[in-house]
């Protein structure tokens, strides 16, 4: 009697390539030198590549220019660690026709007996509808919030345009004596910046968050950023700031000039939160898969029935200001995959901790 082993091999094989060629799934098989070696109809449906334009390809042809360096350093490190052996998430790659498709991407390395390395299979999910879908919802929220967004810009933009239009009027007097003439000039310098800052803040709010990823140094924006509030008297006042920077804090992946905004903004409310008087103590740091940044004052202190709102936009405890400069700073750490986190009491400052993700070295 036949041995039923060959007989059983050979209907996994079929069982097997049938699931590859049947799957809804985007699926690929490359060969230990990263050339694809064949796709199923999925990927073509998706991509728009023909079999045989894909074929002997690295899948690199298909990356965006979301999918950065440091992204492909941390996949292939993951993928051939023999304790793992594989890597998945989400990346954006583009089709034939220039469509940014986003994937969940697993791909897994193909060992033999003695752990070689015979190739790679990699199966993806389109997330573009449910991606789509997030974006519509952000779309719904953020038309929600016009009505009270156009009440918060009349009141705000009203008080200032009403004084420049009566510092217009009195420079057009030409009895107006040399003195004041001075001080309606300052008036007027003074209004169409605040002005110009509740606009600024408006359309940075406004504007979704588009990030370009590039690696940058924390502690250069950090000390950019105290350098410049230190030298400007009328912020300080008679508050000292002390600065600490982690020296082997290396560079990580972020947009530089989001980060630089958020740097500004949580040290400028820190100390707008001081009215001058007191200690600000900035540091950075490392932990497991964060870097970090650290804001400590001894203001007054967050009550605790504030405390869930001071991110919420448009709110604000100040006389002045479009309660937007804590809710920019929020929405730009999200969409770095990053946080910000607030410990406060009554009586005994508020501490803000930003944490940026830092792949494993």
């Amino acid at each position: 009697m036949k041995s039923p082993r060959p007989a059983l091999d050979r209907l996994r094989e079929v069982s097997l390539y049938e699931a590859f060629r049947r799957s809804n799934d985007v699926m690929f098989y490359c060969d230990r030198d990263s050339g694809i070696l064949d796709v199923n109809p999925a990927f073509v449906r998706l991509f728009g590549f023909k079999r045989e334009e894909a074929v002997g390809k690295n899948p690199r042809f298909l990356r965006s220019a979301h999918s950065t360096a440091e992204l492909y350093g941390r996949m292939w490190e993951s993928i051939l660690d023999p304790s793992q052996g594989y890597w998945r998430g989400e990346i954006v790659d583009k089709a034939k026709d220039g469509r940014e498709i986003t994937l969940l991407l697993s791909i897994t390395a193909v060992r033999d007996t003695d752990e070689g390395v015979l190739g790679f299979m990699a199966i993806g999910m389109d997330l573009t509808e449910q991606v789509s879908l997030k974006t519509r919802v952000a779309q719904s929220e953020a038309l929600a919030n016009i009505g009270e967004m156009a009440a918060v810009v009349a009141h705000e933009i009203r008080n200032p345009l009403g004084s420049i239009v009566l510092a217009s009027n009195q420079l057009a007097n030409e009895a107006l004596s040399p003195s004041d003439r001075g001080t309606v000039m300052k008036l007027l310098r003074s209004e169409s910046k605040r002005l110009s800052d509740v606009l600024a803040s408006f359309l940075t709010y406004a504007r979704p968050p588009s990030i370009r990823l590039s690696r940058a140094d924390l502690n250069a924006l950090v000390a950019e950023v105290c350098g410049i509030l230190q030298s400007d008297r009328e912020m300080m006042r008679h508050a000292r700031m002390s600065v600490s920077l982690a020296p082997d804090l290396a560079p990580c992946p972020m947009d530089p000039e989001q980060i630089r905004q958020v740097v500004w903004n949580i040290l400028v409310n820190a100390l707008q939160a001081m009215e001058g008087y007191g200690r600000l103590t900035v540091s950075t740091g490392r932990e497991p898969g964060h870097v970090f940044l650290r804001v400590r004052d001894t203001g007054p202190g967050i009550q605790p029935a504030v405390l869930p709102q001071i991110f919420k936009p448009f709110f604000t405890t100040k006389q002045q200001g479009t309660g937007l400069g804590l809710a920019t700073a929020d929405r730009i750490m999200k969409a770095h995959a990053g946080a910000i986190e607030v410990e406060s009491k009554p009586g005994e400052g508020a501490t803000f901790t930003v944490r940026l993700p830092r792949p494993e070295e």
